[in-house]
Parts: structure tokens; sequence; C-alpha cells
């Protein structure tokens, strides 16, 4: 009887260290080069860089790296596809080590060029479609990061066109349910609609395509 405190000592430290291990099993493979963790991603296809930014979105003190990446090689009888990608940084190395967060499927194009931008937890990703002269045409998504799912969530919509003298915005709220339109008048932007609309599940950033999302809005 005097031996069942140490018996029940020794099988808390077993477990404790199986858990231990299981842990750190589970833990996500990281890569010394952003190259070797985008082909984890993608092993039979290949992606090339087109835009990236830096920010810190999971909230560990280690820089994370968000990546538009346009296929090449690809297959000839369809459109070459866009993914966006979320590496989170890791400790390791001098220039950091990265392990996949999350990646889009199809993402949406863009005529012109991409945008990057890391607000806080937030990620902007802006598609601009038209940039000459005085006209002007581009959609930002907002995703922001949730920590109990580890993925990224989609909050926000803002599309951006002018030309000439003319121009408006739409915005949708994904938190609120909140769709508005504005229009220039007289070089302001002035609200000419505004609805709500009932709050879909909140669409995520692994799997998202850009091609089948309904935004919810009316």
């Amino acid at each position: 009887m005097q031996r069942l405190p140490h018996l029940s000592r020794t099988l808390t430290f077993i477990a404790c260290l199986a858990t231990a291990a299981t842990t750190a099993y589970a833990q996500p493979p990281t890569y010394a080069r952003t190259e070797a963790a985008v082909a984890a991603l993608f092993p039979q296809r290949t992606f090339v860089e087109w835009t990236s930014a830096t920010g810190d979105w999971n909230g560990d003190g280690v820089p994370d790296l968000a990546l538009i990446l346009n296929e090449v090689n690809g297959p000839t009888d369809r459109p070459m596809e866009i993914r966006l990608v979320v590496l989170a940084g890791a400790p390791g190395g001098p220039d950091g080590h990265y392990a996949p967060l999350s990646a889009s499927a199809s993402y949406c194009r863009a005529q012109k060029f991409f945008n990057l931008e890391a607000k806080g937890t937030s990620l902007f990703v802006t598609a601009v479609d038209k940039a000459e002269d005085q006209n002007s045409g581009n959609t930002t998504l907002q995703f922001r990061f949730n920590p109990r799912l580890g993925d990224f969530e989609l909050i926000g919509k803002e599309t951006v066109w002018t030309s000439g003298k003319e121009g408006g915005r739409s915005s949708v709220n994904y938190l609120t349910g909140k769709f508005i339109t504005s229009e220039r008048v007289k070089g302001r932007l002035k609200v000419s609609k505004e609805k709500h609309f009932a709050v879909p599940s909140l669409a995520v950033l692994k799997g998202f395509d850009c091609d089948v999302y309904d935004d919810g809005t009316p």
C-alpha cells in the first residue's frame, strides 16, 4: 500500500511524456525556404510568387508570410490558377522557417496586379482590375485570423471604382450583415443604398474558392 503514491506519480509522469510526444508529433513540418513550403502544399503543380507581405497574424511574435501565387506550366486547356497562401513563421535559422498555415483553392483573379497588407490580425487582399489615367477599379477582401479555428475568416469586402469625376464604392460587413453602396456626388461619396442581410457562415481561407462563394449580399 505504501508504494501506490509512487506508482501513481510514475503513471502520471508517463502520461505527461505520452502527451508531449503526441503534441510534438502533431506539429506541422517547417521549411527553411518558402519555395519548399509552397511545393509541399502543391506537390503536383508549380506556382511562383506574384506578390507577398509579412505580418504576425497568429500573434505568436514570429513574422508570418502571405503570398499570391500564380501557376506556371499548367495545362493549356484551362486558365492558370491563382492561390492565396499564408505561411506561419517558425523560429529557426537566420532567415526563419515557415510552416503552411492556410491556403485557398481557386482565388479571385486580378486583371492588373495584387496588393497585400497586414493590419493586426487582418490580411487585406486587393485585386486591381483597372488602373489607367483617371479610371480605376479594385476589390479588397478582408480576412481575419481566428485562433480558435487556426484559420482566416472572410469578414469584409470593398469594391471601389472611378471614371473621371464619377465613381463609387460598395462595402460588405459579414460580421454585422450590412451592405452599403455609395456614389461620388460633387467630389464626395454619398450613400445611395444601405441594406441588411442574413449573415452567412463566415467563409474560411482554407479551400476558399472565389468562383463559387456566395457573399450573401442582396
